[in-house]
């Protein structure tokens, strides 16, 4: 949630929705992991556990890292302010928050174990493969729902979100919060 924040009131609504693309394409691949079985040997193998809590834990350093920098940067440089802002370089950012979106989610170990506690309950009654796939794809569009809606209403507030002390102060609380996670994954 608080990259989807950080994006859509730094870089707009597209950059928003690129990462809500990149969630439910990272969400619909735990969900295929899960039923072919891959998840349960992840989490049943400990180091394999511990490697993929590491390299989640260490891009959401990354990704918080990266939000604080940006802010830093912003109160050394002056304010530049360009009618053409949305040509090629916007398309790398677009490129860029669909796979932060898509690597924040894949990199989650939280997902699988949902899908790994969740679906023996759902796919008990019957249904197999077809049926776990009807879930994670409504699980999937659930995520895209909620996300494109936030992303919709964070881009009616970005006349507020676009001021430098706001934006400032976005970056900080957003690299704050995903640092902090990155440690609770760490050491929790």
């Amino acid at each position: 949630m608080a990259l989807i924040i950080d994006n859509a009131t730094r870089l707009g609504k597209k950059n928003g929705f690129a990462n809500v693309a990149g969630l439910c394409t990272a969400t619909y691949v735990h969900g295929v992991f899960s039923i072919l079985g891959v998840s349960a040997i992840l989490l049943n193998n400990k180091t394999l556990f511990f490697l993929v809590k590491l390299m989640g834990g260490c891009y959401l350093l990354y990704m918080g890292i990266k939000s604080l920098k940006s802010e830093i940067n912003s109160l050394n440089s002056k304010e530049i302010i360009s009618k053409n802002e949305n040509h090629p370089v916007s398309q790398v950012k677009i490129l860029t928050s669909y796979i932060d979106g898509f690597m924040t989610q894949i990199l989650n170990p939280k997902v699988s174990i949902f899908y790994i506690a969740a679906f023996p309950k759902f796919l008990s009654s019957g249904g197999g493969i077809k049926k776990g796939f009807e879930l994670v794809t409504i699980h999937s569009f659930n995520i895209f729902v909620w996300f494109t809606l936030m992303t919709i209403f964070i881009s009616f507030a970005h006349a507020i979100f676009k001021k430098q002390r706001v934006k400032g102060y976005m970056n900080i609380a957003t690299g704050t919060v995903l640092s902090l996670f990155s440690f609770f994954i760490f050491f929790g």
